[in-house]
């Protein structure tokens, strides 16, 4: 059966069926990464960049430790609504 079909339409068929495999597993690892939802919080901080991005990380979750802003969670979830 296979044998049959004419060699440029395998190609073809070969390089759909890649694209399309390589197109699922990119969009499936991009639905899958974590993001914060929308979340507002004040804090204050001194010091370089590191520091500066440590104190915020630390605020989001005693934000979410106290229950005024939701975990992080798979982006598809946001696809939903």
């Amino acid at each position: 059966m296979i044998p049959d079909i004419p060699a440029g339409t395998r190609r073809l068929l070969l390089v759909a069926c890649t694209f399309t495999a390589l197109t699922a597993g990119a969009l499936g690892w991009f639905a899958a990464q974590d993001v914060r939802p929308s979340c507002t919080y004040a804090m204050f901080t001194l010091g370089n960049a590191t520091e500066q991005q440590e104190a915020i990380d630390r605020g989001y979750w005693q934000a979410v430790a106290s229950g005024n802003c939701a975990p992080p969670h798979a982006r598809w979830r946001f696809w939903l609504g």
